[in-house]
């Protein structure tokens, strides 16, 4: 139960802090021009894939804290 909260609360939070990181990167102009929604999955796609592993880390490193 906690690693389920550990996990989704981080998910959250990596996912906001690697959605302001991506759009101030402006990846957009390696894009088409006029292709926003493709703009706009590729930002969601990479936050939630980058905020999972980071997720993922932050309940190995809480299981590794329980272990000492």
């Amino acid at each position: 139960m906690l690693e389920q909260l550990i996990y989704f609360s981080s998910l959250f939070i990596f996912f906001a802090i690697n959605l302001r990181i991506l759009r101030a990167l402006h990846i957009e102009n390696k894009f088409e021009k006029f292709k926003i929604w493709e703009i706009k999955a590729a930002y969601f796609l990479v936050s939630l894939g980058l905020a999972h592993l980071l997720a993922e880390i932050m309940v190995k490193f809480s299981n590794f804290l329980d272990f000492i």
